[in-house]
């Protein structure tokens, strides 16, 4: 029989705010796919791998391996990447910058190794853009 001494006890005042947060991720549950698509699409996710094992980039240093002169570039990045990092995709720290500012860098988190292509090619990304397809999204 199982042992139920080291279970958490929640109060009841944390029980509410999990099952409310449980509420709101299955409403927004499309988000996290479809987020995670423009990254694997723009290799942001190669970007910090290739960066190396405990590399931390700024979203100004991701965007600059892009091909693309979009002055909102890093910003978007951070915009997905912050998302990546609430869902452990990505790992990311927060510095506080010279001016008072907040400024985050994003690592890579153990998930990029099944999201980047391996030694063979092979990565479990493209299943993921699979899902995504217009034409799979409309049947479903």
């Amino acid at each position: 029989m199982a042992s139920t001494k080291n279970i958490q006890q929640l109060t009841l005042e944390e029980e509410e705010e999990e099952t409310g947060a449980c509420a709101l991720q299955l409403g927004s549950s499309c988000v996290l796919p479809f987020t995670l698509k423009a990254p694997i699409k723009l290799r942001l996710l190669d970007i910090i791998v290739e960066a190396g094992p405990g590399a931390m980039l700024s979203p100004v240093d991701i965007a600059a391996r892009l091909p693309t002169e979009n002055p909102q570039a890093a910003t978007m990045v951070d915009r997905m990447l912050r998302l990546l990092a609430a869902n452990s995709v990505v790992s990311c720290t927060v510095e506080t910058v010279a001016d008072g500012r907040s400024s985050r860098k994003y690592g890579a988190a153990p998930i990029c190794k099944y999201l980047t292509k391996n030694e063979v090619g092979v990565y479990v990304a493209a299943l993921a853009l699979m899902q995504q397809y217009k034409l799979m999204v409309d049947t479903w």
